[in-house]
C-alpha cells in the first residue's frame, strides 16, 4: 500500500476532486481521509493499493488539478526507476522520467549516471532524427541540429559557443536538479555526428544553484 499526503486542500470539495481524479487516472484508490499538520494546516491522505509509484509524475498530475495542491509525502512506495529505453520511447516528454531516474541514485553518483543516460538518449535522437544529409561542422551543427533538438524541451537561446535554457524542465529548483542529463544529451548528440565528435560540453550556470538561467558552453576546433 502507498499513502499519499497532499497539502493545499483547504477549499470545500478538494478531497472529492482529488479522489475522482485518481480514480479516473486508474490509480487503485482504497481509502481517503482528512487530517491536519502540526501547524494546523488541512491535509488530505489517500491510500493506493500499489507498491511502485512514479512520485514526480503523480506530483505533476496533482498540480494540474489546482496549483494549490502539493504532494507532501509518499509513504510505502518503492519507486521504479525508468529505463533508458523508457525515456527514449517517451522523448521529448521525459522530464518526470529523468527526475525519477535521478532519484534512484545516491547523490554521490547521480550526476555521473544522469550524464551517461543523457549521452545515450542524445546519440539515439541524433541517429533517429538528424543523421540524414551531409554532416555538419560546428558551429553550424549547433544551430541547425542541436538547438532544434533542444527546443523540444522549451525555449533555447544560442550563440556559437553556448546555449541557454531560461526555463529548463530538468532544473528543479527546490527539487532534485537533473541538469547534468542535458550535459550528457548534448555530448552524446554531438559525439554521434561525424564532424562534431571533437566538441566538449560543460555546464556553466544552473538555476538550481542560484543562477538566473541554465547555460552550457561548447569548446571545439574549427
Amino acid at each position: 500500500m502507498v499513502t499519499i499526503t497532499i497539502s493545499g486542500a483547504e477549499k470545500s470539495g478538494a478531497l472529492s476532486r482529488i479522489a475522482v481524479f485518481l480514480v479516473r487516472k486508474g490509480y487503485p484508490l482504497k481509502g481517503q481521509q482528512v487530517t491536519e499538520s502540526a501547524s494546523g494546516a488541512k491535509l488530505v491522505k489517500f491510500t493506493l493499493d500499489m507498491t511502485q509509484l512514479d512520485k514526480a509524475k503523480l506530483a505533476a498530475e496533482i498540480k494540474k488539478i489546482s496549483p494549490d495542491f502539493n504532494v507532501v509525502s509518499v509513504e510505502g512506495a518503492q519507486s521504479a526507476a525508468p529505463s533508458i529505453k523508457d525515456m527514449a520511447a517517451r522523448f521529448p516528454d521525459i522530464a518526470s522520467l529523468v527526475r525519477t531516474y535521478g532519484e534512484s541514485f545516491v547523490p554521490e553518483s547521480r550526476d555521473r549516471e544522469l550524464v551517461e543516460a543523457g549521452k545515450k538518449i542524445g546519440a539515439f535522437q541524433y541517429e533517429k532524427e538528424w543523421s540524414f544529409g551531409s554532416p555538419l561542422k560546428m558551429p553550424v551543427a549547433l544551430r541547425r541540429t542541436l538547438v532544434p533538438a533542444l527546443e523540444t524541451f522549451g525555449k533555447v537561446d544560442a550563440t556559437d559557443s553556448d546555449v541557454t535554457l531560461p526555463d529548463s524542465p530538468f532544473c528543479g529548483t527546490g527539487k532534485i536538479a537533473c541538469c547534468e542529463f542535458l550535459t550528457g544529451f548534448m555530448q552524446g548528440f554531438l559525439d554521434a555526428g561525424p564532424l562534431t565528435q571533437n566538441t566538449r560540453v560543460q555546464k556553466a550556470a544552473c538555476r538550481a544553484k542560484g543562477d538566473s538561467r541554465c547555460t552550457y558552453t561548447f569548446s571545439y576546433d574549427l
